[in-house]
Formats: C-alpha cells, sequence, structure tokens
C-alpha cells in the first residue's frame, strides 16, 4: 500500500545541514497496525509527513499503491491528503473558535459538499468517537481526551484508508492515552483503516502488529511487536 524507498530528508538552519533521514526502505501493507519508535530526532516524524505527503525527501520515493508522491501536482497531492490519507498529532491542532461539529466538518469543505452533508457526516464521527452529546463545545470545553477524540473523527470523516499518528497520546494522561490508543486499534481492528503511529511509549507500541525503531535516521529494527 505505502512503500518507501532510499529516503533521505535533510533539513538546513542557516548554514547547518540537519540530516533526518539517512536512506530510509518500508514497506506498509494494506490494514497493518504498525508503530515507529525511536528517541528524539531519529528521524520519526519526518518519515510520517514524507509518508502522508505533507513534505517530499531530497533523494528516494514514496509510493501509494504504486503512484509515486513526488511526480504529483500540487493538487494531487492535495486530493491524496484529503481523501486517502488521515492525519492525527499530538498537539490537536482544532480551530479553538469552532466548535467540536465544526472542526469536524472543515475537511469536507473543499470536498464540495452540502452542508448538510457535511453536518451530517461529522455528526456521524463525532458519534463514533463517542461525543455525540459535545457537538456544540469548543475545544477550551474539552478535556485534552476529548480533543483528541475530536481530532480522530476529524481524521476520520473524510475516510481515509490510512491514519498517520505522530504521538497521538504524547499530550494525555495515561488513562486518556490509553483510550485513545484503544480506540485507533479498534479502527484497524474493525474497520480495517492501516494504521501508522509514532510514538516513544512502550505501552503504546506493544498493542502494533509490528515495531519499527529508528536511530539516527535510520530503520535499525524492523519485526513484530509481540513480546
Amino acid at each position: 500500500m505505502l512503500e518507501a524507498r532510499g529516503l533521505v530528508r535533510t533539513y538546513r538552519l542557516g548554514r547547518a545541514e540537519v540530516p533526518a533521514l539517512r536512506g530510509v526502505d518500508l514497506e506498509i501493507s494494506e490494514g497493518e497496525f504498525l508503530a515507529i519508535m525511536g528517541p528524539s530526532g531519529s528521524g520519526k516524524s519526518t518519515l510520517l509527513n514524507l509518508l502522508g505527503g505533507l513534505d517530499l525527501p531530497d533523494a528516494g520515493v514514496v509510493r501509494y499503491r504504486g503512484v509515486e508522491l513526488s511526480r504529483q501536482s500540487r493538487e494531487a497531492l492535495a486530493e491524496f491528503r484529503g481523501r486517502k490519507v488521515g492525519f492525527v498529532f499530538q498537539t490537536f491542532n482544532l480551530i479553538p473558535t469552532f466548535s467540536a461539529l465544526r472542526n469536524v466538518e472543515l475537511p469536507l469543505v473543499f470536498q464540495g459538499l452540502s452542508r448538510r452533508e457535511r453536518r451530517r457526516r461529522a455528526e456521524e464521527g463525532l458519534a463514533q468517537v463517542g461525543l455525540e452529546s459535545r457537538l456544540r463545545h469548543r475545544p477550551g470545553e474539552l478535556s485534552g481526551g476529548e480533543q483528541q477524540r475530536v481530532a480522530i473523527a476529524r481524521a476520520l470523516v473524510a475516510d481515509p484508508e490510512v491514519l498517520l499518528c505522530d504521538e497521538p497520546t504524547g499530550n494525555l494522561d495515561s488513562a486518556s492515552g490509553a483510550q485513545i490508543m484503544e480506540l485507533l486499534a479498534s479502527l484497524n481492528r474493525e474497520r480495517g483503516i492501516t494504521l501508522v503511529v509514532v510514538t516513544h511509549e512502550p505501552e503504546v507500541a506493544r498493542l502494533a502488529g509490528r515495531r519499527v525503531l529508528m536511530r539516527d535516521g535510520r530503520i535499525v529494527s524492523d519485526g513484530s511487536g509481540e513480546g
């Protein structure tokens, strides 16, 4: 489903060059639950951004179902991100002045759907994450766990095939984090959504069927998440 070959990405800070990825190869199968682990600065988030088309590599290729992302137009990449991939971030990235409902509706605005259809799908999405009674609440009126559930509903509302999550429990207490991870795991288990989670938490990674460990911009191990 997703394939990375020889990925290289270097960031330039003034005159300094900071290598983030140093030739990464990775294949992700449809319906897989993959955890990407490693210390800060190992390249986890950079890899996730390249897999989702949020950034492009300096060298190497990312293919989605055989289509090379770097060869796509800006419009085609936006279409890919809007319809095929859902993103969940550590910082929630909700619009503070919007209600939960409007935050979840937002990705659908760019798909040309009617207001009625957007509302219906957003309500369904919030119900799927257990927030049907919190539609009108703004992010500041919700707990951290509830805000992340809104972010997950927003990621799911366009019915993506892949869900890319960057430290989704990083800003949550342990109980809320466990609930969020069970929700994500159930989406993978029951709906077959391909799930890729960047995390530094072993208890999160243990839920995955496969673990990849990164260090210094390279994958140093790749195997079963069991044990």
